[in-house]
């Protein structure tokens, strides 16, 4: 498809082998040679490639064929990368799977997926899994594995899968193809990895159920040294910093949301710092945008991209632009903002953005009328609302649906909704996206708000829960009888009470960092929105008021009567 608003990448050949080649290549040049740091331990190349070749020979007596599924749910260690490249070596289809998810979550992903083979490091997971690497003993476990590499199959089949959230509630699950990943592979060899000289330290910061991991996974299989940021770091902005320069890290990657707090804790300041900044997941504001193109010796780019197309499909440098954009195609990859009938628009007009090419997945696993809808003649209809500057870069404006960002992840505030209204004594249930968070307004039978919010802390991932419920006698309605949502308004109701002034000061921040309007001596940091990142914002500045608070200090005191304990005691 070309036109006025179509915008393709460079061409480029690609090798017809596996996406995980060059990494068994190295380990054969240079086994000594060191590609994984985790838990403060240095793995090499020789060692990450014998262990995983273990697993794949235990993985395949457990019945991990070419083209069946492998679930992984595994903890951020060197068992988890291991278990990734295990997979890859017996040609089955990689699905990674955050085990500090709810278990009703798990069940629905497991459920669907159907895994040939479950692979974990979890007890709570041991009972339903076929392979367990026990944490203490699992080099010993392994030892009795074949170090024969598993015959090559044809590389053309799907390499992962990934799931989003899905309009019903019904999760979907992303199917990317081996190609798409070589396709992926080439693009940061070609773009960032001779942007410095010699060898880079990489942070690995993202949740391997989040497919942005796979960056810094394929710097580690183009000889890079990855770092792999542990979970209760990655949380707090001040542990992280402190991470980064410790380890000496030249490239980090985080959404927007983290590399400002990580900013404001002090990444961008001295001369341990990254040199090589990528961005992605949601919108960059323009303060940020800004911020960043200020910096000297610092490259930041903000990378585009949905799941369906692996990872990312357009760049932009921040350095060399005054304001916001998502940039320009990877190669083998065409972009068209079109109308409704899916024509190129003129330069300038909004439309629907539309992508092509090697970067493109195979489709949604088991839902083939799902993937005739949204992958048309070999291109991805994304649903976002973009437009073609004049000076040729394209720019973000919006969804065309309700999809929101949040924290990085795509939600579907319909599936939310789907959710509350399937549990007991919720007669109706409306969810919007307000700015970052999702609100949900709720008529119940007998159970209070606060039941309500428990409850779905329980059954969804973090993000998925919404900053607020609150509980109406009935949903407004329109002239037509239909619920009129624009007059719904996210003002959190709250027992209103005299606050000492202690409270009173915490009470502040919270509504400071959350940006709610009310908030009292029982509410909760968590259950009005607040999450890893912003209760580590809350700790910094109960800290820079002289009072002595860490994250943890939040998660174990989050309401506001709790923590002004911690004031009263300075």
């Amino acid at each position: 498809m070309t036109g006025p608003s179509t915008l393709t990448g460079p061409v480029r050949r690609l090798p017809h082998g596996h996406w995980w080649e060059p990494f068994t290549a190295m380990a054969t040049a240079e086994p000594a040679r060191i590609g994984l740091v985790a838990d403060e331990v240095a793995w090499s190349f020789g060692e990450l490639d014998l262990w995983s070749t273990r697993l794949a020979h235990a993985l395949r007596e457990a019945g991990a064929t070419p083209g069946t599924v492998v679930a992984c749910a595994m903890r951020r260690s060197v068992r988890a990368i291991l278990g990734l490249f295990a997979v890859a070596k017996t040609a089955a289809i990689y699905l990674p799977i955050d085990p500090a998810q709810p278990a009703a979550h798990l069940d629905t992903i497991l459920d669907d997926a159907k895994p040939a083979v479950l692979l974990t490091d979890v007890p709570a997971l041991t009972a339903r899994a076929d392979v367990v690497l026990s944490p203490d003993n699992w080099q010993a476990e392994l030892a009795r594995h074949a170090t024969v590499p598993l015959p090559l199959t044809p590389p053309d089949g799907p390499a992962y899968v990934i799931y989003t959230s899905g309009s019903t509630g019904r999760p979907k699950g992303v199917v990317v193809g081996n190609r798409s990943l070589v396709n992926l592979y080439r693009e940061l060899a070609a773009r960032f990895f001779r942007l410095r000289r010699g060898r880079q330290r990489v942070a690995h910061g993202m949740p391997f159920a989040f497919d942005a991991s796979w960056n810094p996974l394929l710097w580690l299989v183009g000889g890079h040294e990855v770092h792999l940021v542990p979970t209760e770091v990655r949380a707090d902005p001040e542990l992280y910093l402190r991470f980064i320069r410790d380890h000496r890290l030249s490239v980090v990657e985080a959404v927007p949301a983290h590399v400002s707090a990580l900013i404001r804790a002090g990444l961008l300041n001295g001369e341990i710092r990254p040199r090589l900044l990528l961005m992605g997941g949601e919108a960059v504001s323009q303060t940020l945008w800004s911020r960043l193109r200020a910096v000297p010796d610092l490259v930041p780019v903000n990378l585009y991209g949905p799941t369906e197309c692996t990872v990312f499909t357009t760049a932009c440098r921040a350095d060399r632009y005054d304001s916001p954009a998502i940039g320009l195609p990877i190669g083998n990859t065409a972009a068209s903002v079109v109308d409704a009938g899916l024509r190129p628009v003129p330069i300038g007009e909004p439309g629907e953005l539309l992508i092509s090419g090697d970067c493109v997945a195979l489709g949604y696993l088991g839902r083939p009328e799902l993937t005739a809808e949204k992958f048309v003649a070999g291109a991805y209809r994304t649903g976002d609302l973009c437009r073609c500057l004049p000076d040729g870069r394209l720019q973000w404006l919006g969804r065309l649906d309700d999809q929101v960002k949040i924290r990085g992840h795509r939600v579907e505030p319909g599936a939310v909704e789907h959710t509350i209204l399937k549990l007991p004594g919720v007669r109706q249930a409306v969810v919007q996206a307000d700015a970052d968070r999702l609100i949900a307004y709720v008529v119940l039978d007998h159970d209070t708000a606060e039941d309500l919010h428990q409850l779905l802390r329980l059954l969804l991932p973090d993000y998925l829960v919404p900053s607020a419920v609150i509980a109406l006698d009935a949903l407004p309605l329109g002239p037509n009888g239909k619920v009129d949502r624009a007059a719904l308004r996210p003002d959190v109701p709250a027992r209103l009470g005299a606050l000492t002034p202690s409270q009173d000061l915490v009470a502040g921040l919270f509504r400071d960092v959350l940006g709610v309007p009310v908030v009292t001596a029982d509410s909760d940091f968590f259950a009005l929105g607040g999450h890893s990142l912003t209760a580590a914002v809350l700790a910094g500045r109960l800290r820079a008021r002289g009072v002595r608070c860490t994250l943890r200090d939040v998660l174990l005191r989050p309401t506001v009567a709790q923590l002004a304990e911690l004031v009263e005691g300075m």
